[in-house]
């Protein structure tokens, strides 16, 4: 696939977004993962993106070799182990990627104040609507992969 060719035009509809996915999907089923994020890389320019819950750095740090800079978007629900905040601080320092890091619009001291404690259990669905649902919803507006 020629990624000059197929360069995804930001006016385009969800329709055709959903047709070059498809196309791709295709053309790039058995593709080795470098390749993949050259295409997406290529066509979507600055409007692609990677997201990481920073479990790993493996899909961070083969973004930042076909697109240095690239931005990497990390969803820090309020809930996460020290270690993985510092796994995403290490990849801000060492790889050259742009880590940016979602927030929901509450604290999680906030949320307790205003749903009671442990929402999470009590009500999960609500919990994940706002700790991910919309904190993701608003950060990945700027993309369209």
């Amino acid at each position: 696939m020629n990624a000059a060719e197929d360069r995804y035009d930001l006016r385009a509809d969800a329709d055709e977004l959903r047709r070059l996915a498809e196309k791709a999907g295709r053309e790039l089923e058995d593709a080795p993962a470098l390749e993949i994020l050259r295409w997406a890389a290529g066509t979507f320019g600055p409007r692609f993106c990677v997201t990481s819950s920073m479990e790993d750095a493996v899909v961070a740090h083969l973004a930042s070799r076909v697109a240095p800079g690239v931005d990497v978007v990390f969803l820090d629900t309020g809930y996460h182990f020290p270690e993985t905040i510092g796994t995403r601080d290490a990849v801000a320092a060492v790889m050259d990627v742009n880590v940016i890091t979602l927030t929901p619009r509450q604290t999680v001291a906030e949320q307790d104040a205003e749903y009671g404690p442990r929402l999470h259990d009590r009500d999960p669905d609500l919990c994940c609507a706002l700790r991910k649902v919309r904190p993701l919803e608003e950060g990945l507006r700027g993309y369209d992969a």
